[in-house]
């Protein structure tokens, strides 16, 4: 396909500092396509609008900013906008994080070359809100996922990073709640994802606006609804256990950080439940991903640099 079209989601709200960064380095990608953006501005009231604004007229008519008219929420903001696409090819970003240079042209020539590939996603670097990098988002590496890999080992995949077909649009538009891995999930049901393990992308660690940093339980609820839509005929039991598995190993860690033992209880006894390996051999397989992520924790303060600070430990 010669000069397709891309069609870029921006979601922001209340990003005045960070905003200007997203865009350019989304507008400025060189890149064999004809690239239009779309800013779902949630009704902001800190000056983002203006910045937008300033930009729409500077990138005209590439840039769209969609002012709403009242705040819409993170998650029905970027819907609405995957509802107006066009291209044959869909990118969905974060306002507050940002891409790097020559991202879209190694993703895009990625899609042409492998018909499969439903989407394909890159490694990204963590920064704080001064973009002071911090490190890398995952270890994952080059990789390719079917729906039980992707199962078994649980969600590292960059929301931001993602550019995929636009004929699988629907999984992403029809989530009516704010959790990439639902969607990650749904598209490995329609083709391989790839991941390219070069950093393509920018990921702001723990900014303000982020449901993971205000909600983690809320987080966590709707990582296990996630599972939970697999449907069960697409997946051997023992792909669905170690899934099962992985999100316990999740919540022990995070009971472990926050000294909250009846966290790690109250999903143990749900996951026990769900299990089609019951409660004994699920454990053993949390204790077998718990032993595998705390072995690539030690490598990695060995090492040290980027090997010591990864968000996602694959």
């Amino acid at each position: 396909m010669k000069h397709p079209t891309v069609s870029v989601c921006v979601a922001t709200y209340n990003q005045r500092d960070l905003i200007e960064t997203c865009l350019r380095s989304i507008l400025d990608q060189e890149v064999d396509a004809n690239v239009q953006v779309m800013v779902g501005d949630d009704a902001s009231t800190d000056g983002t609008s203006d910045v937008i604004r300033l930009l729409a007229e500077e990138y005209s008519p590439r840039l769209k900013h969609c002012l709403r008219g009242s705040n819409l929420g993170a998650a029905a903001n970027m819907c609405d906008l995957l509802s107006c696409v066009d291209g044959e090819f869909v990118a969905r970003v974060d306002g507050d994080d940002y891409w790097l240079p020559g991202k879209l042209a190694r993703q895009l020539a990625y899609l042409q070359e492998n018909p499969g590939c439903a989407g394909v996603y890159s490694n990204a670097i963590t920064v704080d809100d001064a973009t002071n990098r911090i490190g890398l988002f995952n270890d994952v590496g080059d990789a390719c996922f079917d729906l039980a890999g992707l199962l078994r080992r649980g969600n590292a995949l960059n929301n931001s990073s993602v550019l995929f077909r636009v004929e699988y649009i629907h999984g992403w538009r029809d989530i009516t709640e704010q959790i990439d891995y639902q969607a990650h999930l749904w598209l490995a049901q329609r083709g391989w994802l790839g991941h390219i393990g070069e950093p393509l992308a920018a990921y702001r660690v723990n900014t303000q606006g982020s449901m993971v940093f205000g909600m983690n339980e809320a987080v966590r609820e709707l990582y296990w609804q996630a599972i939970q839509s697999v449907p069960r005929d697409l997946v051997a039991d023992d792909d669905y256990a170690h899934g099962l598995a992985d999100f316990l190993r999740r919540v022990f860690f995070r009971a472990l950080r926050t000294h909250d033992a009846r966290l790690f209880r109250s999903w143990a006894s749900r996951v026990f439940a769900a299990s089609p390996y019951g409660p004994l051999r699920t454990s053993a397989l949390m204790t077998s991903a718990i032993v595998r992520i705390a072995g690539k924790m030690l490598v990695g303060r060995l090492l040290g640099g980027n090997h010591r600070h990864i968000l996602y430990r694959h």
